[in-house]
């Protein structure tokens, strides 16, 4: 088998892909949608599996009333068909003897739907007031419906390919945290902790996942070739949440934090930890042990039917009654999949139930700058009877002696 043989969609895959297009067309019937125009690289990728990783080129998925199909730039033509699990891929500009629709998308676009009224969906958060300007210029155009949310929703139930993709996900993420952990136990800095953890992780997909691409989905202007990712921040940068690490090395009495994505095939999950350097004061001690017991009381309420914000209530409790009351959370976990910060979120106000095949981080924490933070992240499937973890790194508190 060659490389682009092993690579190509399973059978298996192209169906569940199938099964996505015949939801969409659904939404179109109800709706009363003649036509689709996809341009949101998770979007694509969802509705095809075709990733270009580069998208100076923009690609297309089009959904009409009978028909689906990618469109996209001559150049990514044979990516497209050999790792794409949609029968149908055409292509607009100039790239060697490949045929297309038009040069220019838009105009490929007015040949495929033709001259007929069209109620066209978009996703409203995504499409440039440009793009839009340019469908109402070449096709006739009714209205336009924001279709954005109804491929949110769609997306929220995983197929077991999905999940087979979190999994897998899970497996490196975890392997990238305890690797950065025994790292900075060794006296690393967050950089050299994060680089250790990220080496762990590639190893790992060397040795077991490489048929799964690990690439990003990318704007116009910039490639996400490799998303194997550790950061590690301490003290009172964890307050900026996300950041680079750097060269300190943490320190006893410090808090520090390695945390991981890692995506697979597409889909990624997310694990974080909190560290203790040695010991710790007072308020960072009763933080961290409120925050294991926030997470105790969401685990327990883990199950389809629970209440996304009787969750978040149930966290809170704890750190009210721990005296932080004033820094609470806006949130204290959020969807993984296709994207790192997925809908819907663990929040008050959100009063959707759960249900089987959602996969969501459970990460109750608090963060202020002088406290730093606490906040610990797994990630978890919700199942038919209750949930599986899908991180398993210790749950534990984290203390290491050196730093």
């Amino acid at each position: 088998m060659n490389i682009t043989d092993e690579k190509r969609s399973s059978s298996e895959l192209r169906g569940y892909v199938k099964q996505r297009i015949a939801a969409m067309h659904a939404t179109m019937e109800r709706r009363g949608i003649d036509a689709v125009i996809m341009t949101r690289p998770e979007n694509i990728f969802y509705f095809s599996n075709f990733n270009p990783i580069i998208i100076s080129h923009v690609p297309y998925f089009i959904l009409t009333r009978d028909d689906a199909f990618l469109l996209v730039h001559a150049i990514r033509h044979d990516h497209a068909v050999n790792e794409g699990a949609v029968d149908k891929v055409l292509c607009y500009g100039k790239w060697g003897a490949t045929q297309v629709v038009a040069l220019d998308a838009v105009d490929a676009l007015k040949e495929l739907l033709g001259d007929q009224e069209l109620t066209v969906g978009v996703e409203g958060d995504y499409a440039s007031m440009n793009f839009l300007s340019q469908l109402r210029n070449k096709l006739n155009i009714k209205q336009f419906l924001d279709i954005a949310q109804d491929a949110v929703n769609q997306r929220l139930i995983k197929d077991p390919h999905e999940i087979n993709m979190c999994r897998i996900s899970g497996e490196i993420v975890d392997l990238g945290v305890i690797r950065a952990i025994e790292a900075l136990e060794a006296g690393a800095s967050e950089a050299q902790a994060a680089t250790e953890g990220q080496y762990a992780m590639r190893q790992r997909w060397h040795e077991k996942y490489q048929k799964y691409e690990v690439s990003g989905f990318s704007n116009s202007e910039t490639a996400d070739i490799d998303t194997f990712v550790v950061w590690c921040m301490s003290n009172e940068r964890l307050n900026y949440g996300c950041d680079c690490p750097t060269g300190y090395v943490p320190m006893p009495g410090d808090l520090t934090m390695p945390m991981s994505w890692a995506r697979i095939g597409g889909y990624n999950v997310e694990n974080e930890r909190t560290v203790i350097v040695g010991h710790v004061n007072e308020e960072r001690t009763r933080a961290y042990d409120a925050m294991l017991r926030a997470r105790d009381n969401i685990f327990k309420m883990l199950r389809p039917g629970a209440i996304f914000e009787d969750l978040y209530f149930a966290a809170m409790k704890e750190y009210e009654d721990a005296g932080f009351g004033s820094i609470l959370p806006g949130r204290c976990g959020h969807g993984m999949g296709l994207s790192t910060h997925e809908f819907p979120s663990v929040t008050k106000g959100n009063k959707a139930p759960l249900a089987p095949g959602m996969i969501l981080t459970v990460e109750p924490g608090l963060m202020s700058a002088e406290l730093g933070a606490v906040r610990n992240s797994d990630t978890v499937l919700i199942t038919e009877n209750g949930f599986e973890f899908l991180t398993n790194s210790p749950r534990d508190k984290i203390i290491i002696k050196q730093g």
